[in-house]
């Protein structure tokens, strides 16, 4: 058997002390051994010679005759196929006979949640008293559709999905005893494909030896299970968290256009962000993970600018897609969404996105406590009114149908017509068509640069002109917001 240590050491104490129960109730996640461990456990109780472990020898005459199909002394059935009264009572008088040449005859139903209820209640009677010969294992994938009097009557053991690491050991065992060569990075792929399963490992693990003519390569085992290639991958989530949401959408449309199904690339890009997480918070990360060393590099970079926050939260949008894109019409633009929502914050009505911002705005508030404390304000801190001007543009791009107006609005360069100093924001507009413009739209710029940065308290233009030529809007700006006119002079002047 592998791994499940708990059962094992359960089973081998039974056996050593003699007392086995009447019944057992094998239930776990499909392909973790239940069946197997039935049949090896009904050998190793009728074995002439067992080791001093309690397992059967394989080599006394019961051993040879119970590892035979057509054994009468241990019958197995399949409960999904005979799940009638009529079948149980066949059992029920079959129990009755003793064994032919063992010491007890063991019956092993395998889907047992599949008995009807009456067949059920007819399998009850023989449970509250078999016959001493008699040993009952029923497997199980979901022991919540047995009923309580049956859970009652048996010793329950649950089977547990087995770790990466030791289905990579197997697997590792597997390939050495048939001489095939493969690259570790290999056999860590199939034995994350298999979920925890043994028996959907080894499936993948059989294709492989199939597909691949020499040694069992990375990039085979890629192919194999029709997965997106982790370079392409990597670079994607690059995107994501860099927020190039540009970049991340042509990307996964070229990556859709080449075949691959939008479920399965979700789920690739959901287990990379987990990676990040690996990367950023576990010394030993790559001996956990045991990617390519040029991938885990390049997510450890990526772990360097991007917080555990927004690493969980993404990852949440996508593992939410897995769900999603049963149920949608168009599985490109839903994944395509889901990348922006992924990309940019700002944009999500949700909780996650909602306290997003929240943070974001208790960020600013304790560089605004810094600030008052330093007598210097470092270079790092100081305001950039580039971005500044460039989220006033964004506004009136949103808000104006005027192009000729924007574009007039544009040319006010940030680096020579724009100023911050003393928590004042100094805008000036070198001609009269900018002076309209920004007048109809200072309260959006207000409004966002309060909310962008706490630290600007007034908001100041200057205009070229005449005081006396100056528009009424600009003196509504003043009552507004408390700022000043301030008279140019020329040369001349």
């Amino acid at each position: 058997m592998i791994g499940q240590q708990h059962i094992t050491r359960t089973l081998k104490n039974s056996i050593l002390s003699g007392n086995i129960s009447h019944a057992y109730l094998f239930t776990g996640t499909r392909g973790t051994g239940k069946t197997t461990t039935a049949k090896i456990f009904a050998r190793a109780i009728n074995c002439l010679h067992p080791r001093e472990d309690g397992s059967p020898c394989n080599e006394c005459e019961v051993c040879k005759a119970l590892s035979q199909p057509n054994s009468l002394d241990i019958i197995e059935m399949d409960a999904a196929s005979n799940n009638g009264v009529e079948d149980i009572r066949d059992l029920r008088e079959k129990v009755k006979f003793p064994p032919t040449s063992c010491k007890y005859k063991v019956y092993i139903i395998d889907e047992v949640h599949m008995l009807s209820t009456s067949a059920f209640n007819a399998l009850l009677k023989t449970l509250e008293e078999p016959p001493a010969h008699a040993v009952f294992i029923l497997a199980t994938t979901e022991v919540h559709k047995i009923p309580a009097t049956i859970l009652s009557r048996c010793m329950r053991l649950d089977f547990n999905l087995l770790t990466t690491g030791e289905l990579v050991g197997l697997l590792r065992k597997i390939f050495e005893d048939i001489q095939k060569p493969y690259q570790k990075e290999a056999l860590q792929l199939i034995a994350e494909a298999g979920d925890g399963s043994v028996r959907d490992s080894l499936s993948i693990a059989d294709i492989c030896l199939s597909y691949c003519d020499g040694e069992i390569k990375y990039d085979d085992v890629l192919e194999v299970l029709g997965a997106s290639s982790p370079t392409m991958i990597v670079e994607l989530v690059g995107y994501l968290v860099r927020g190039d949401i540009s970049k991340a959408l042509m990307l996964s449309e070229k990556i859709t256009s080449m075949g691959k199904s939008v479920s399965l690339l979700a789920k690739d890009i959901a287990k990379m962000l987990r990676n990040i997480v690996f990367a950023k918070n576990c010394v030993n990360a790559n001996q956990i993970l045991m990617l390519p060393n040029e991938i885990f590099a390049r997510l450890v970079q990526y772990s360097d600018i991007c917080t555990n926050d927004k690493l969980v939260r993404m990852v949440d949008i996508f593992m939410k897609l897995e769900g999603e894109l049963r149920y949608t019409s168009s599985a490109s633009v839903t994944l395509e969404m889901a990348i922006v929502k992924a990309c940019d914050v700002t944009i999500s009505i949700d909780t996650n996105g909602i306290i997003q911002r929240l943070k974001d705005v208790e960020s600013r508030v304790r560089l605004l406590s810094t600030l008052e404390k330093k007598t210097e304000v470092s270079e790092q801190l100081q305001l950039d009114v580039s971005i500044v001007w460039g989220k006033l543009l964004n506004v009136l791009s949103r808000k104006t149908s005027m192009i000729s107006a924007y574009k007039t609005a544009c040319e006010v360069d940030p680096k020579t017509q724009l100023k911050y100093e003393n928590n004042i924001l100094t805008i000036n507009a070198i001609k009269q068509s900018q002076e309209s413009i920004l007048n109809y739209y200072i309260n959006d710029f207000k409004n966002i640069i309060c909310a962008e940065y706490f630290d600007i308290v007034d908001i100041k233009v200057v205009y070229e002109n005449n005081v006396d030529e100056v528009a009424q809007g600009v003196m509504q700006l003043n009552d507004m917001f408390g700022g000043d006119v301030v008279k140019i002079k020329n040369k001349e002047n």
